[in-house]
Formats: C-alpha cells, sequence, structure tokens
C-alpha cells in the first residue's frame, strides 16, 4: 500500500489510519495532511495550513473542528461533535475562505491548551468544506477534507504498552514465492498514542539473517486505550494484497507465468520470523514469539531439475570423454618413450 491522494470527502479512511496519507475532496488538497505538536498547559501553539483549490471555479471553502477516537483495531476513526477537548481548543483566524480557480493560501490556527488540560494525548480533525457545519451533524451538506491534530499535553503521562500477538497472514505457513505476509496487534494501555518503531527480523531455520521489513511502514499510531493491527510484509514484486486479489480474479493456471512469479519474487527455505519493536520516550523494546514458514518455488525447481539432469549426464559424458583422452594420450607417449 503506497501513500496516495484521496478523492472522497470524509472518507479518508486510509489517512486516518496510517496518519500520512494526503486528503483531498472535491479536489480541495490540504497540506500538511498531520500535525504532531506537543505543549504545556496554559499554552497557545500556532500553525498553519495551505489550502489549495484545484478546481475550476472560485469555491468557499468554511472551517470546522471534530474531535476523533479510533474504533476496531484497523484505526478506523469515529468523528464526534466537539463539546470539549482538542477539537473546542482550536480556533482559525477565518471561518471561511474564497479561493479561485488553481488558487492556494496560508491559513493559520491556534490551539489553546487549558491550564488544566490533563497531560496526554489529545486528538482532533480540522476540517475545511463547501458548507458551512459540523463534523459529522452536516457531514452530507457538502464536500469536507481535513487534517489531523494529533496534540500531546506534557506532563507525567504514563506509558504502558506491548505486543499483543504476531501471526502470519491469513494463517499460511507454505508459499511458493514472497510475498510473505505478517500481522501483529499492539495495544496502548497508556496516558498519549504510541508509535511502534522496529523490524519483523527474518532468519533461516539454522539463525542467519535473511531480511529485516519496516514493522510500521506507514507511521502508524496507537491511541490511548486501543489495539491496533499491523501488517508488515516481506515482498519483492508486489504487496499481500496484490497477491490476495489475484487470487480472487481466479485466473486460470499457467506453469510458466508461475515458474516468471517464482523467479522474480525468489525465496527458498525455511524461515522464522518475528517482531523486535520499541516505542515510547524511553523506547522500551518488545520481541514477539517466533513463527515458522516455509518458500519453495515448486515450479521453478521442476524447470531447473529438467536443466540440471540432463546437463548433469551431459557433463558427466564429458568429463569421462576428456579423462579417457588424457589416459590415451598418456600412454601413447609413454609407448614413444620405449
Amino acid at each position: 500500500m503506497k501513500k496516495e491522494t484521496l478523492l472522497v470527502s470524509i472518507l479518508f479512511s486510509i489517512a486516518v489510519i496510517s496518519f500520512v496519507a494526503p486528503l483531498r475532496a472535491e479536489a480541495l488538497t490540504l497540506t500538511p495532511v498531520r500535525y504532531e505538536i506537543s505543549g504545556d498547559p496554559g499554552t497557545t501553539i500556532t500553525e498553519d495550513v495551505t489550502l489549495i483549490n484545484e478546481t475550476k471555479t472560485t469555491q468557499t471553502y468554511y472551517a470546522s473542528f471534530a474531535n476523533f477516537e479510533a474504533q476496531g483495531d484497523t484505526g478506523s476513526p469515529t468523528f464526534v461533535d466537539p463539546k470539549d477537548d482538542l477539537g473546542t481548543w482550536i480556533s482559525t483566524t477565518q471561518a471561511s475562505v474564497v479561493l479561485r480557480a488553481g488558487e492556494q493560501k496560508v491559513i493559520p490556527f491556534t490551539i489553546t491548551i487549558p491550564r488544566d488540560a490533563e497531560p496526554g494525548g489529545h486528538f482532533a480533525a480540522l476540517f475545511w468544506g463547501t458548507s458551512p457545519g459540523k463534523i459529522p451533524g452536516e457531514v452530507s451538506v457538502g464536500a469536507k477534507t481535513g487534517v489531523l491534530i494529533l496534540l500531546s499535553v506534557n506532563g507525567d503521562v504514563k506509558e504502558s504498552a506491548g505486543l499483543v500477538d504476531f501471526k502470519l497472514h491469513n494463517g499460511q505457513w507454505a508459499y511458493r514465492s514472497l510475498p510473505v505476509g505478517f500481522q501483529y496487534r499492539f495495544s496502548n494501555q497508556g496516558g498519549d498514542r504510541v508509535k511502534p518503531t522496529g523490524s519483523v527480523v527474518i532468519r533461516s531455520l539454522l539463525g542467519w539473517k535473511v531480511a529485516s521489513v519496516n514493522a510500521n511502514q506507514y507511521d502508524g499510531n496507537v491511541l490511548p486505550n486501543t489495539t491496533r493491527k499491523f501488517t508488515p510484509e516481506w515482498s519483492k514484486q508486489y504487496s499481500v494484497s496484490e497477491k490476495d486479489q489475484q487470487n480472487e480474479n481466479k485466473k486460470a493456471y499457467s506453469f510458466f507465468g508461475s515458474v516468471k512469479e517464482e523467479w522474480h519474487n525468489f525465496a527458498l527455505g525455511i524461515f522464522q520470523a518475528r517482531v523486535e519493536a520499541s516505542f515510547g520516550n524511553a523506547q522500551q523494546l518488545v520481541k514477539s514469539d517466533r513463527v515458522f514458514f516455509i518458500v519453495f518455488p515448486v515450479e521453478l525447481i521442476v524447470v531447473c531439475l529438467i536443466i540440471a539432469i540432463p546437463l548433469f549426464f551431459i557433463l558427466r559424458y564429458a568429463i569421462r570423454r576428456y579423462n579417457r583422452y588424457i589416459i590415451n594420450k598418456a600412454r601413447r607417449l609413454v609407448d614413444a618413450q620405449k
């Protein structure tokens, strides 16, 4: 999965799940798409957001705010009216802005942190839409797009997180080629978001390091009191999702197509993998149990055997003929010297 610009209004789930993908709706682009900031209680933080009207007409955009929280283990957001917390601490210098076709403007916004704000994580979204109104009450009235604001209020914040489990994608343990997908869940019971960093380390059965893949490729955050699923993968030519899509399409089997696929996504052997990640200010290290899997490219090996077996006999025959030639030549030299 790559970073991409979304063309749907508030349904920018990929952006919120990964906290990194650009957000767009009705050709309105906001940049940056995410703010990860911190501040002390009683202080005011000022930031800027750039609005770009990529339509061919003049548009008026209106600001609105929402708090959000993650639901499920995918990190999908739930937006709620900001009756308190961060959504009510944000204000913009302009409640609306008019942009001509292709025009862009930088709009400042401020976050005023109350003196009695609870230390830890506070999360909200700043929306700009083609109609006035708050999220989610008038979502259907006009197109809206937004940026995520992840605020950490400084103070004594509890850090408590760790791995829940580590598995192979869909429980599959036998493969004919890469990609190999993994899945782990990370639980955060602390007071602020955490962002696991580290790798899925892949080793041979004997312990030799074969590969290392990013355990959090898209910089996903785990919000307080939630558990989030991450899906790293060991891949070369294409991703696990693309492979799953191929399987769903159920294309006609092709022996030589399989050979080509196994060649470009080659791996062979029995492997072990584990997550080695860290989190928090203290970079606490966590490791998962090992999982084992095998990659055996059947069609490619058949082709190699078809080529190798005749070649072996040809080489053996050639070596024997050469040896006989050398022996006969040596005998002739000996006979000539008598």
